[in-house]
């Protein structure tokens, strides 16, 4: 694996892969050989507060309960769909725009590994979706450049809370989401 702070992303105009370092910004087109141990923080604990009327393990907001992987629990986009589903939930998928927003403050203080968590938006003919039983996917807030065509799951960039088109079998943290 890369040293913390480190990712491998696909750059479709240099048609190959990058180096970014989030916690820096450096971009390189060779991959790191120095850098944090990747080991990565404790986890943080969720006060009663933020817990609610939640499992424990959860945080509650808008009527809903959100779990967020451990550090090192990085899946596939299948991967992490059957995780949730084990865990009671099922992928984020937003019903309130400002969701993302408040999964990117949360992320702040939690850490996760990845600079990405997955979601349950995919694109099926041409058009994307949150899947079925969920809202019409409309007004969506894009990462500049967004989608390029670069997969065809969503995740969402955690550093933003804005949306990124990325290859299904890549592996990234991810949200779980279910009602209160």
């Amino acid at each position: 694996g890369l040293p913390y702070g480190w990712e491998k992303k696909f750059d479709g105009k240099m048609n190959g892969f990058v180096y970014i370092n989030h916690v820096t910004g450096e971009t390189r087109a060779s991959p790191p050989t120095h850098g944090s141990s990747g080991t990565g923080p404790a986890p943080v604990q969720i006060s009663a507060r933020e817990q609610g009327a939640c499992k424990s393990g959860w945080r509650y907001a808008f009527n809903f309960c959100y779990y967020i992987s451990a550090f090192a629990d990085i899946q596939s986009r299948s991967g992490a769909q059957a995780a949730c589903k084990t865990q009671g939930g099922e992928l984020f998928w937003p019903q309130f725009v400002y969701e993302s927003f408040f999964l990117k403050k949360t992320l702040n203080k939690v850490k996760i590994s990845t600079h990405f968590f997955w979601t349950n938006g995919e694109k099926h003919g041409g058009k994307w979706d949150w899947g079925t039983g969920h809202p019409a996917f409309s007004n969506p807030r894009w990462s500049p450049g967004q989608p390029d065509g670069s997969g065809t799951c969503l995740a969402v960039y955690s550093h933003t809370g804005f949306l990124d088109d990325q290859p299904c079998e890549t592996q990234y943290n991810y949200v779980c989401k279910t009602k209160a």
